[in-house]
């Protein structure tokens, strides 16, 4: 589980293509997430293209970097799987969620460097990526992956913070 603890959110790309192998292992690797009733509710769009990549960039201040990644993995929700379309059945949020993470998970595995920008629920932002990219309406982009090799040096740390740890009660700490 070493991509656990090496993963950090990574901004500035060098400037070359991420190979399609490794596309393919990110990809299979979220298609392994697990999923609320194995619903699996998903669907990727993978964008390489400098257009479209610069024009992610532009759908959010958050987003610049999209723009210099190699690529772009933007996981959607199709809410005709399952219960997704219900407003009470939201689990789907939660599916997507793991999605991504393992997203992350493969990207640091494979040498890359990648960070995870919210898109859902943002209106303004969901709905000026399905406009570019002709999303039906049952097709909603939940979050936005850029990636490439990173720039720089991958930063370490120990994010672990005991005081934020509680055991049976809350505020009780483990002698």
């Amino acid at each position: 589980m070493s991509a656990v603890f090496e993963r950090r959110s990574i901004r500035k790309f060098l400037p070359k293509p991420v190979e399609p192998e490794k596309l393919e292992r990110i990809l299979r690797a979220a298609f392994e997430a697990p999923s609320a009733h194995n619903r699996r509710p998903w669907e990727f769009m993978v964008i390489t293209a400098r257009d479209d990549r610069e024009a992610i960039a532009g759908m959010s201040p958050y987003a610049k970097m999209t723009a210099a990644a190699a690529a772009v993995i933007v996981p959607c929700v199709n809410l005709n799987l399952g219960n997704a379309a219900n407003d009470e059945d939201t689990w789907w949020i939660q599916d997507l969620s793991a999605a991504t993470e393992n997203i992350l998970l493969q990207i640091t595995e494979e040498g890359l460097g990648g960070v995870w920008l919210g898109w859902y629920p943002d209106k303004t932002r969901v709905t000026a990526f399905s406009q570019r990219f002709g999303l039906p309406p049952h097709i909603v982009p939940f979050s936005v992956v850029a990636l490439g090799y990173p720039a720089g040096p991958v930063p370490k740390g120990d994010r672990f913070d005991p005081s934020k740890v509680h055991y049976g009660v809350y505020g009780s700490r483990r002698s």
